[in-house]
């Protein structure tokens, strides 16, 4: 035991001790909850309070789980079962082992978003709605969220938007469940739903697992939603030993479904849980953990917390005003050029993906290595996603979706004409589309189709013979060599076809590593395994190679120096946040997981101008900036900033643009004659100097202004302050 409480300080062995009953544990940014969890798990084992197969822990990412068992063996010296994973790969083995009760058949398909985007794309089709009318990002967005609050098409959410699209909401989300369990697939928030509804309706299955663990740890509890919520109600309902680990000054994800009430109402949901706050931060610096609990304190929706550290004072905040994205972008790489660091060092975090483009193009002009999170992932190559779709197809024929993807790949001369004829053929006869590729003359293909067709059908009815007899790695080295995958990129010639063939020679080195490190492990579980990758999952940290990702993908990560770039209001925050105080925290909090992911230098850049909507634009300051103490903070501005004086205050802006950048004002304000204050209101047409004429869509009062949402004739949409429009 003292080898497991070793280096701890007072809270941190506290928390490891606290075993029974409900414990939540505030784990501020960079105070060791990792290794709180670690220990624990090791502390019941050693203690033998029970086995490793009744302890059941769960976190967000493969990553992290991997991290965690890698931990504990380290501490015990053997290799153990704790039940250790994500919500997703937990609920898909709930899935597959009560394939009795389940409306799946335990070897569904897992569809990733572009299978389920492909899937949504074709329900409209059936229901004559133009993808272009009704987006299928906001549509498959809106069954999410159904499908987080357990809502199934007879009983959606009623609320936002006209009645009429509600109802046609629903008929699209009623297609794309039938053809889910059509195709024998589930998207990632069934793998959530499913179980749930699965217990609700058998409750002998849930009883099950209320008896099925003795102890559940939970980490990053706050990003937990409601399905996730019920499902660790249940786990834990017996015995009520469930620790939850999680800060609230980093629930980032609202937007997915996160509700971070589930942690601030802890206690109204687990009666008389211990309550442990860990406030010590063991990775930055005083300055920069300083400035990060100042600006977190702008929030309401928060429990109270006082970060601290024993590290040195450290260097201060460097802000830099750039003149312009593109400089901006420039001003980065020579700085990491210029620091005489380790690439690896150094990560550039940004709040959208769209602004990689220009970073990327600054460090490659200069030689800097770098590795983008959140690109086009392995996994989603199309080479890949071609081979995992005859695997998934030799698993579950009954998945068209993947079944379409692949049946002329390599090309056989089966165009879109023979598919709608196979298509038509199943809908008759009432045959799934597998079953109709057996009857390609019935179905009216043309001889030289049908001929190419039979020879495709020998092949999978061979392969799909073996798929259990042949252990994993063997297996997908066949299918790769019989598809015709692996010829299909054999030229010498084209650097790119070599390349992808080295990507399918990749994937089974991948599938051999999987084989090794899980015995017994089938093709089926390493499909799953895939499907359930993260960005982060994907991440690895061992080249020397400077980090580009968002600010979401960065949460649990740790860099000495961090770059946030693009910190001007509309961006960071975004602008929709500025009418919705939810958000607006949120964002608040996003900025603080920026500033944290530093441990000794963080330098926030912004632009006097940005290209946006194919203008450029001028931008200003996000607020965020001047929420930092100004102790902790060091401003440098070019020298072809101006001032000027107005209103009795100095101003500073880039020629050109009359936007200022030293404070939130709007210097073109000076040629206006606002309106006077309250004489606005929802359906004006106003007037801006630089966007135009406009109509004023919405209003809210934040920091004792009032800013309007306004619809610009020139397809802009900002959110201004009311003193820097005029009535037309």
């Amino acid at each position: 035991m003292h080898d497991i409480l070793a280096g701890l300080n007072d809270r941190q062995r506290e928390a490891v001790l606290a075993t029974e009953g409900p414990v939540l544990i505030f784990a501020g940014a960079g105070s060791g909850k990792t290794r709180v969890l670690t220990r624990k798990i090791a502390y019941l084992l050693e203690q033998k309070k029970t086995t490793a197969n009744r302890i059941l822990a769960v976190t967000f990412t493969n990553k992290a789980a991997n991290e965690m068992k890698e931990r504990v063996n380290r501490l015990l010296g053997q290799v153990n079962y704790v039940n250790i994973g994500t919500f997703h790969s937990i609920a898909a083995r709930i899935l597959r082992g009560e394939k009795d009760y389940s409306e799946f058949p335990s070897d569904f398909t897992i569809y990733d978003s572009s299978d389920s985007r492909a899937l949504l794309i074709k329900c409209l089709k059936d229901l004559d709605i133009d993808p272009k009318s009704l987006q299928p990002a906001a549509v498959l967005h809106y069954i999410s969220r159904q499908k987080q609050q357990i809502l199934l098409p007879d009983n959606t959410e009623k609320k936002g938007g006209s009645e009429f699209m509600q109802e046609k909401l629903a008929d699209i989300y009623a297609l794309y469940e039938k053809r889910l369990r059509e195709n024998n697939a589930c998207d990632f928030d069934d793998l959530l739903m499913r179980p749930i509804l699965l217990f609700r309706r058998h409750p002998a299955v849930a009883e099950k697992y209320r008896h099925r663990w003795d102890y559940v740890l939970v980490d990053e509890y706050q990003d937990t939603n409601p399905a996730q919520f019920e499902l660790l109600t249940c786990f834990s309902g017996k015995h009520h030993n469930i620790c939850v680990v999680g800060d609230d000054d980093q629930s980032i994800y609202g937007w997915r479904g996160a509700d971070i009430r589930n942690i601030l109402e802890f206690e109204k949901h687990f009666p008389r849980a211990r309550i442990i706050k860990l406030e010590q931060n063991y990775r930055s610096t005083r300055t920069i953990i300083e400035a990060a609990s100042a600006m977190i304190k702008g929030n309401r929706e928060r429990a109270d917390k006082n970060l601290w550290t024993e590290a040195g004072e450290g260097e201060k905040i460097l802000y830099r005003i750039c003149e312009s994205d593109y400089d901006e972008a420039n001003y980065i790489a020579k700085s990491i050029l210029q620091s005489g660091t380790d690439f690896r060092d150094a990560a550039i975090l940004y709040r959208t993906n769209a602004q990689s483009r220009l970073l990327e193009e600054a460090l490659r002009n200069r030689g800097i290595r770098y590795v983008l999170v959140g690109g086009v992932k392995f996994y989603e190559r199309k080479e890949i996603k071609d081979f995992l779709a005859y695997l998934n197809l030799l698993l579950n024929p009954r998945d068209a979706v993947n079944l379409k993807r692949i049946i002329n790949v390599p090309g056989r001369g089966i165009g879109e004409t023979s598919i709608a004829r196979l298509e038509q053929f199943a809908l008759e006869t009432r045959r799934t589309l597998w079953e109709s590729l057996q009857y390609p003359q019935e179905a009216g293909l043309h001889k030289n189709a049908a001929k190419q067709l039979e020879a495709f059908m020998a092949i999978m009815l061979d392969l799909q013979s073996r798929i259990r007899q042949m252990p994993p790695s063997e297996f997908v080295l066949e299918v790769l060599e019989k598809s015709g995958l692996h010829a299909m990129y054999d030229n010498e010639k084209d650097p790119e076809q070599q390349e992808r063939r080295r990507n399918l020679e990749e994937f089974v080195n991948g599938v051999t590593q999987f084989e090794k490190y899980n015995p017994g492990a089938t093709i089926a579980d390493f499909l799953h395994d895939v499907a359930l990758q993260t960005d982060i999952d994907q991440w690895e940290d061992s080249s020397d190679a400077v980090t580009l990702m968002t600010v979401h993908s960065a949460k649990g990560l740790e860099f000495r120096h961090v770059y946030i770039a693009g910190m001007e209001e509309g961006l960071f925050p975004l602008e929709r946040s500025r009418l919705e105080p939810k958000e607006m925290e949120e964002e608040r909090r996003l900025f603080y997981v920026a500033l944290t992911r530093a441990r000794d230098r963080v330098t926030i850049t912004s632009a006097g101008q940005r290209m946006r909507y194919g203008q450029l634009l001028g931008a200003e300051s996000s607020e965020f900036i001047f929420e930092i103490p100004p102790q902790c903070i060091q401003t440098e501005r070019p020298s072809r900033l101006r001032k000027e004086k107005s209103f009795g205050r100095e101003r500073e802006y880039y020629p050109g643009t009359r936007k200022e950048t030293g404070s939130r004002e709007i210097g073109a304000a000076s040629a206006l004659r606002p309106a006077a204050p309250g004489s606005l209101k929802v359906g004006d047409r106003v007037k801006h100097p630089m966007f135009g004429k406009g109509k004023i869509r919405s209003a809210i009062k934040s920091s004792g202004q009032v800013f309007f949402h306004i619809d610009f004739d020139n397809g802009v949409r900002k959110t201004i302050a009311e003193k820097f429009i005029e009535r037309l």
